[in-house]
């Protein structure tokens, strides 16, 4: 590791902390480079008529005919349970057949609500057992170009093509709530950085749910690469999910990314999700602590 490289590991530091922001910047520019140009990248909002708020929203990336939407649908807190996410996946099905799209598939987390796609017609076609706190990392799937729900007159609904900076933050701060909501247990943050002169040059995002550790975002700058920082940098954020109490630690990665990696740290492999699109198939890892 170069000598004036710092590793820091700071705890409550979350996705909202500058220093996150920059790891999470640089894992996207990451990803755009090592993936395929997708036809386009957009998000979809519904508003409540009468006070404009936001109710719920969904992300959406279309490869050649398929569409992902890598962080499912989500929804603010008081409309949960409502209809104004399965009113958005009808929205974005009917979107995405004007587009040309076969298929819609969500990537669900433990944390997420399921009923709107069990609901709206969704097959699981892919399953991981036992993700995180007991719950499954779920694929659902729907082929588009049949017949979509009717969308609520209490509702409006916003197309925003490219997803902008901003935006993606703030889908990230939904996603976090949710999380945070729906475990059932107190999400505690503890992230690891890379420093060099003074600048972020990586990051470990990581939080402890119960007894899992789950590293939920990495990034390292490419000029750090094959130096052992990546190593060392994982490992101080690994110690600190023991110390927080916790026996297993959790990580996910697309093939463009570090499945090579984090075997050489003790983890094991124990699904992958294969994918049609070059570079996006997933490889699920867990390790004791």
């Amino acid at each position: 590791m170069p000598p004036d490289i710092s590793i820091t590991v700071e705890l409550g530091a979350d996705l909202h902390t500058s220093a996150s922001e920059t790891v999470l910047a640089g894992l996207m520019a990451y990803n755009a480079a090592k993936l395929p140009m997708p036809e386009s990248r957009f998000a979809v909002l519904a508003r409540d008529v009468e006070t404009d708020e936001v109710q719920a929203g969904i992300s959406i990336v279309l490869y050649k005919g398929e569409a992902e939407s890598f962080w499912a649908g989500w929804s603010v807190p008081e409309a949960e349970g409502g209809p104004a996410l399965p009113a958005v996946l009808a929205f974005t099905e009917r979107d995405l057949a004007r587009r040309g799209a076969r298929v819609l598939r969500c990537y669900s987390r433990a944390h997420d609500d399921r009923a709107p796609y069990l609901a709206g017609g969704y097959r699981d076609t892919a399953r991981v057992r036992d993700h995180i706190r007991g719950g499954d990392f779920v694929v659902f799937s729907k082929a588009l170009g049949g017949e979509a729900a009717p969308l609520p007159a209490t509702l409006a609904f916003e197309l925003r093509e490219p997803l902008s900076r901003p935006l993606a933050k703030y889908v990230w701060r939904q996603t976090d709530q949710r999380r945070q909501r729906r475990l059932g247990v107190p999400v505690r943050w503890a992230s690891a950085y890379v420093r060099q002169g003074g600048a972020v040059k990586g990051g470990a995002l990581c939080y402890a749910a119960g007894d899992d550790f789950m590293v939920d975002m990495v990034w390292l700058d490419d000029s750090l690469r094959g130096t052992g920082t990546g190593y060392a940098m994982l490992d101080a954020a690994l110690q600190a999910g023991r110390a927080m109490g916790c026996t297993r630690a959790g990580v996910e990665t697309m093939d463009c990314q570090a499945p090579r990696f984090y075997p050489k740290l003790g983890f094991q492999p124990i699904a992958h999700l294969p994918s049609d699109v070059p570079g996006m198939g997933m490889t699920f890892f867990q390790m004791r602590l």
